[in-house]
Parts: structure tokens; sequence; C-alpha cells
């Protein structure tokens, strides 16, 4: 569905497009254009000088030698020797963010951010598609001139479509997928490439001889049942919304809450104490019910990630008969869940999420010197005037082997939220 726009007798229909951006390397083209001697090198975001710091993102000049967001520094190091470790300086990154969404609607009034570094936007305000893509290269000059980063951009009707045109020509690309040449442009696609389809299922494909989208999207059409044994309903409805020209631009650009709130650290070193893996999990374990708090949401689910020294993992996920809204109740739960998974060794990354989110009951408001105000509800109002790491559980301090992990936000530590959406 498209916008109609009326002046008078003349009707004017918005045009069915919609785009995807995502900034090129974020985190390290915002350091590298913050110190200049940076420009050119290879450089990694990552917890500076720890062994087991993971790469957050990673410059195009180290990416050249196989560096990838997600692997271990160290092993960074030996694909490219001459990687130069940076600091994770969240705050900055989220505020560069938030100033990016802020310039986006200036060729759009309706953003759909997706993460930190991209987001969609409802192209169905303009009228003609070269209006829009001059707003784009208007912005994209704007970008480099105030942060000195670039941006990629994909446009076609589809929004998955226009997720894979972001990335066609990175850095700095524009892609554009006219109306009608989908198929066309999907064709020589690499399977690997199209957001959604995980390894284990680019596996299968391969083994049945799907290396292409086009080659897969053909054989939707051949031999759909063969697709439909081995993957179910749910993929066949994915590659159904490849082919789909026409999505519902309401639906997916209606505001929803987040389906499950998490965070996750990797340590600066491997902890094998109990009573310091409980306290680490206790920290994350906050942070996710601050996060839910600024959502005014509890979850009845909750899940728990250990990585082990040797690289393995666990994972548990329990869904509870009882909602989860504050710090007393998820720290009562975290022994269990780490006894349950924990095999004795050391443990290098831990990560605790909630999830089946509903809305808060029984909230009401009470002010900063009631006595029975919630001790969340002050948090939430001190993060909101200091920051977001303005306060955080003290016991995580009372712990001599707490120095392996010096202070938080040195620590290579992510939050994220979880938002489901479907075309």
């Amino acid at each position: 569905m498209v916008q109609l726009y009326s002046w008078g007798l003349i009707i004017l229909k918005g045009i069915p497009y919609v785009s995807h951006i995502d900034m090129d390397a974020f985190f390290a083209s915002i350091e590298q254009a913050a110190n200049p001697t940076l420009k050119g090198k290879p450089i990694a975001v990552t917890g500076i000088g720890k062994r087991h710091s993971v790469v957050t993102s990673a410059s195009y000049e180290a990416k050249r030698f196989g560096v990838k967001s997600g692997m271990a520094f160290f092993e960074a190091v030996k694909l490219c020797p001459d990687l130069i470790a940076v600091g994770v300086q969240s705050k900055k990154y989220g505020y560069v963010s938030k100033e990016i969404m802020k310039m986006l609607t200036s060729v759009s009034p309706r953003v759909m951010v997706a993460s930190v570094d991209e987001a969609y936007l409802d192209l169905s305000f303009h009228t003609r598609l070269e209006e829009s893509i001059n707003r784009f290269i208007s912005f994209k000059r704007d970008l480099k001139e105030r942060f000195g980063i670039t941006a990629s951009v994909g446009i076609s009707v589809n929004p998955i479509i226009s997720k894979i045109a972001s990335d066609y020509s990175k850095p700095n690309g524009f892609v554009v997928v006219k109306d009608g040449m989908e198929r066309e442009f999907l064709n020589e696609i690499p399977v690997k490439d199209v957001p959604g389809i995980g390894r284990h299922t680019l596996i299968k494909l391969e083994s049945m001889g799907y290396r292409t989208t086009g080659e897969l999207l053909k054989g939707l059409d051949d031999s759909p049942m063969d697709l439909y044994t081995m993957f179910g309903n749910a993929f066949m409805g994915f590659l159904q919304s490849l082919k789909n020209n026409r999505f519902s631009r309401k639906e997916f650009f209606k505001e929803e809450r987040p389906k499950s709130v998490g965070h996750s650290m990797t340590l600066s070193g491997d902890i094998s104490d109990f009573d310091l893996i409980v306290r680490v999990t206790n920290f994350l374990a906050a942070r996710v019910i601050y996060r839910m708090g600024r959502y005014k949401m509890e979850g009845s689910g909750i899940s728990l990630f250990l990585r082990y020294a040797d690289r393995s993992s666990k994972a548990l996920s329990k869904k509870l008969s009882f909602t989860i809204s504050s710090i007393k109740d998820i720290t009562e739960i975290t022994p269990w869940l780490i006894r349950s998974i924990w095999n004795g060794t050391s443990v290098r990354a831990i990560g605790i999420s909630c999830w089946a989110l509903s809305e808060k009951k029984n909230q009401r408001q009470l002010s900063l010197f009631e006595k029975e105000k919630e001790l969340l509800e002050t948090v939430l109002e001190i993060e909101k005037k200091f920051g977001e790491y303005a306060i955080f559980p003290g016991n995580i301090l009372f712990l001599p082997d707490i120095r392996k992990l010096e202070k938080p936000s040195d620590l290579h530590y992510q939050g994220f939220c979880r938002r489901e959406v479907s075309c």
C-alpha cells in the first residue's frame, strides 16, 4: 500500500519503495575519523590488550585480511599481524547513532531503526524515485562532512531485497533495484548473502545444489515439496517473501516492543570461581532488568549462555510459571541456571536474556522520596540523568578476582534487543 497525496484536483501516488541503510564498519570508521593517524590502517575495535577480547568492528583495511566482527582478537592478529586494537567506546557510538537516525528523517519521516548502525526508511512519502535518490545523496554527503564516515544504501520494493542491495557494493555503496527487476538482481546473489539463512540451513541448501538465490527461487517454482520437506512451512514463507514485490507497509513499520532483552560479556580473563561467575551473571541480569524497566515490561522466559575457555559453549532456556520484573526475581534464578549448565571449567563469556515479554502489571507513579518507591524506578531515573552505566550492583566489586575484570566499561559488553519483523 502506498501513500496518496491530494492537492486540489491533483492526486499524487507515493512510490512503493523501501530502503535499507547500513553504516560501513561503523565503530571502526568512527575511530578512524576521530583519530587521523588510524586512517588507512587495519584496526579492530575491541577490549584493548585483552587475550580473549572479541572484535566488535573491523576497518576495511583489516577485513581484507579476513578479520571479521565476532572473531577473537588473538585470532584476528594471526590473520593481520599489523592489526591495531582500539578500545570500545560505547557511549560515543550510541551518540553518533542517535544523531544519524535524526539525520535520516531528512530523507523520510518514517524511519525504523533496526540496530545501532542500520535502519529501514519508508520512501512512499516521495512521488518520484529520483527524489528519494537525491535525498539520499544529500544525506550521504552530510554524513561524510559531519562524522567523516560512509554508509551503503539499498532501495527496492521489498525490504529483504533492500537489505541485500545495501550490502551488494560496500563500502559507500548505493544500489537501486527497480520495480520488476528483483528476480534479475537476485539471480546471481549467493545464498549465503541472504539475511535470515543461517549456517546450518546454508549447509543443507548447498548439499541440495542451491548456491545462488536464483537457483533457490527456481527450486521453489519447480519442486516446492522438496524444499518444504527439508525445511518446513516457515522457510517456505520466507522464500515467498523474497518473491513478493509488495509487503504490508503498515505492519513492517509499526512500532513494536522488543520480543526479548539480553546482555552478554566477553571477559578479559577466564574465571572458574562459582561465586564470581554468579556475580558477573547478576551484573548482566541487572542490566536486563533495567532495560526491561525502560520498556515497562516483564518476562516469563529466561536464557543463560556460557562459553568456556576451550571455546565450547552451553545454553539453557526455561519458560517460567511466573514473571520476572525485579533484580531480586532474576538473581534468585541465576545460581540455579549456572549450576544446571556449568561444567566446572573456566568461563570466558556469559550472556543472559529474558523473553516472552509482556506489559508490566501494577505500575504506579511514585515520587523519588516515597519509601515504597521501587529500587528499579530510582535506578532508571539515575540512569536517565547520568547515563546508562552510572549505576550497577555493588556486590560485583567485592571479590578479589574482580581485578581480572577491571571496570565494567572496559569489558567487551553488549546489550541487545530482539524485534521480529515479517514482510
